[in-house]
């Protein structure tokens, strides 16, 4: 891996670059548009909601179109799982490939997975031919800091919405986790990376916050992504279809005295940390649209001890107990896979999977997330920039 200072260097190069409406600012433009008067943009690759996050979760940008001149669209999430997966040919007529996209900070979330299966796109191109072109990462901040949460995911439940190995919350900016893939895998790319600073201010917060996709509106939807993404694969609404997606959820159903007992038992959850505001929200669309849900409203008090996936493991495995006959674990195709129920693939690890059905303690989990959690932290020490 080496460091550049920008693209400059780069001129009379062809170049692909995956980017979307989150790379703005710089020159007061969108990236892909100032980065052209520096480096001959041959392809553009779309990630999974389209270049302007005009599409849900989930749905299939095939039919996008954009009009750029000569620029070549190159759609990376299609209708078919091998869409996913960069064309050699494109591979190989393009000297640089530029990922210049905001991550929020988990590991189910899609752009950084994307940029992933460019690396290995490359890493067997190389081997294949000698040849291959270099892989440029414009980096930018993580919106919820380097704190990890959660434990590695097994390999038997990867997917799209998860790479092995990695936490629910890795703490990385995109050029450390995808330094962090090439290394471990051995895929042998070569990395240049422009660092923070460059096209990305380090104070890049709240003010200048640019959706990367319809339902992260807020960076204080970062912070609670990483647990409340466990909801996609539930019949309780994420909050799609609301102004505050993750930070609101709940469902039709959640009444009567279980539900009393469930804001009992929530109230005494991370104390000082997190406030429950109880609601009523009507979906415009997704789940439950235009019915009535009652619900919650997630609010941080301290961003700093506040732990995401815990508060979502503990509300899950509390909502089963209490509602055993209404609450229930979706199944069927989540993210191109069909063969596992969503909430495994995106718990990704047997032991969280028993805490949620009632096999594993409270003093257990903790201590289990505590040591998965340190052991990350200090392993991916060298890819933090």
């Amino acid at each position: 891996m080496k460091f550049v200072k920008n693209l400059k260097k780069f001129t009379g190069c062809r170049a692909g670059i995956l980017t979307n409406q989150s790379a703005f600012g710089w020159n007061n433009n969108y990236h892909f548009i100032s980065f052209g008067e520096d480096i001959k943009i041959d392809t553009l690759f779309l990630p999974e909601h389209g270049l302007f996050a005009e599409l849900q979760d989930q749905v299939s940008g095939s039919e996008l179109n954009y009009l750029f001149g000569e620029c070549n669209i190159v759609n990376l999430y299609g209708d078919k799982e091998e869409s996913l997966v960069p064309p050699r040919d494109v591979l190989q007529r393009l000297d640089i490939i530029v990922v210049d996209i905001r991550d929020v900070g988990s590991r189910y979330y899609t752009f950084l997975t994307t940029a992933y299966y460019i690396l290995e796109g490359i890493s067997k191109l190389k081997k294949e031919t000698g040849k291959a072109p270099l892989f440029i990462v414009v980096d930018s901040p993580n919106p919820i800091g380097d704190k990890p949460e959660g434990s590695p995911l097994s390999l038997e439940f990867e997917s799209f919405v998860g790479v092995r190995s990695v936490l629910h919350r890795h703490g990385l900016t995109p050029a450390g986790l995808l330094n962090y893939y090439n290394e471990t895998f051995e895929l042998n790319v070569e990395i240049a990376v422009i660092p923070i600073g460059v096209y990305h201010p380090k104070s890049y917060q709240t003010m200048l916050w640019v959706p990367p996709s319809p339902n992260i509106p807020t960076q204080n939807t970062c912070y609670v992504y990483p647990g409340q993404c466990l909801l996609e694969g539930t019949n309780l609404s994420e909050g799609r279809g609301t102004t505050k997606p993750f930070e609101t959820f709940g469902a039709p159903y959640l009444k009567g005295k279980a539900k009393e007992e469930l804001d009992l038992r929530l109230k005494g959850h991370q104390t000082n940390v997190i406030l429950l505001r109880p609601l009523r929200f009507l979906p415009t669309f997704h789940k439950f649209k235009n019915e009535i849900c009652e619900g919650y409203q997630l609010l941080i008090e301290n961003p700093k001890k506040f732990h995401s996936l815990y508060f979502t493991l503990f509300f899950l495995k509390n909502l089963k107990e209490l509602f055993p006959n209404e609450f229930q674990y979706l199944k069927g195709v989540y993210e191109f896979r069909s063969d596992r129920p969503a909430i495994e693939l995106l718990a990704g690890d047997k032991k969280l999977l028993q805490y949620l059905e009632g096999g594993v303690s409270e003093s257990e989990l903790i201590s289990y997330l505590e040591n998965e959690e340190k052991t990350w932290f200090l392993a991916t020490k060298r890819f933090r920039y």
